[in-house]
């Protein structure tokens, strides 16, 4: 009844598997949880697959791809490869808030005549140093109260932590834009329409968050992937914040870029310090954006 879909890459998968499977001790239906590692590193591959192994449960089973697909690509693989209607899709990084997850997700899809059931993603209120810019965006973008994700449904369901019908999920595969990361599940979700979408309060913590740096150069992809969905005329492009605030101001590109160039060591410094402003994060995505579009090697 319901295939549990993790996509996995550099990242240790005990946690919530075990979670997982003491919560289907609870559960009386069918399920599977099928994880694909993107060709992660030896020493997570190697200690992933260890702990497989050792479960000898063959309702867990974790796929190995030789090359790295990217998650749009990986997440498409696992949906050929499950075998339910429904498709409970959580990243490898997650862990449910509470120990009725997952029949709270039995509960809507038994129940819904909707396509999508969205769950939420909060972060645990500790700042996590040397991952602090992380941890403030997350907090300030992607932790949405209710309500709000009620007002803005479609640009607040987080492909963390959703179901969708195996049937609808064939048809509607996940984007594969010009980086493997960035922007493809806003790309998904705008498929859809909002009467698809059952809203539910049903959280995981996000517990993966990459040290500054690290999610400094994942931005920099997420935002040549806005900027190729824009120069591709993307009907849907102009959903995405940062396109929509970019068209308002993109005759002021080049004068943009050059303030980019001069303070880019500067804003990069502010943002890794301990006091990193995510004011000055949205001004840097901008300034970045307008150094892309006019630079000869953006794609």
């Amino acid at each position: 009844m319901i295939s549990v879909l993790i996509p996995v890459y550099n990242y240790k998968i005990q946690s919530i598997v075990l979670n997982l499977l003491h919560q289907f001790k609870n559960i009386n239906c069918k399920w599977e949880i099928l994880l694909s590692d993107d060709a992660s590193n030896v020493e997570f591959l190697i200690e992933n697959f260890k702990f497989i192994n050792k479960l000898d449960n063959l309702n867990v089973m974790l796929f190995q791809q030789k090359i790295n697909l990217g998650n749009a690509s990986n997440r498409n693989y696992l949906i050929e490869k499950a075998s339910y209607d429904w498709l409970l899709f959580l990243d490898a990084d997650v862990l449910p808030v509470h120990n009725n997850f997952i029949s709270v997700f039995k509960d809507k899809l038994e129940s819904t005549d909707k396509d999508i059931i969205a769950g939420n993603v909060i972060y645990d209120n500790k700042n996590p140093l040397p991952h602090l810019l992380r941890w403030k965006y997350g907090k300030k973008k992607e932790e949405i109260a209710f309500n709000e994700r009620i007002k803005n449904t479609i640009l607040n369901v987080r492909g963390a932590n959703f179901a969708i019908r195996k049937s609808v999920a064939l048809k509607l595969n996940f984007p594969v834009l010009k980086e493997k990361y960035g922007f493809v599940d806003t790309r998904f979700f705008l498929q859809f329409k909002t009467d698809q979408i059952c809203i539910t309060e049903n959280p995981v913590y996000h517990l993966g968050i990459e040290e500054n740096k690290v999610f400094l150069q994942k931005t920099k992809k997420a935002i040549s992937n806005a900027l190729f969905l824009l120069n591709t005329n993307d009907k849907l492009a102009i959903q995405i914040s940062l396109i929509a605030n970019y068209k308002k101001i993109r005759l002021l590109k080049r004068i943009l870029s050059k303030v980019y160039s001069i303070f880019r060591l500067s804003f990069e410094k502010k943002m890794c310090s301990g006091k990193p402003s995510i004011f000055t994060f949205q001004v840097y995505k901008i300034l970045y954006i307008s150094h892309l579009d006019v630079s000869k090697n953006r794609y």
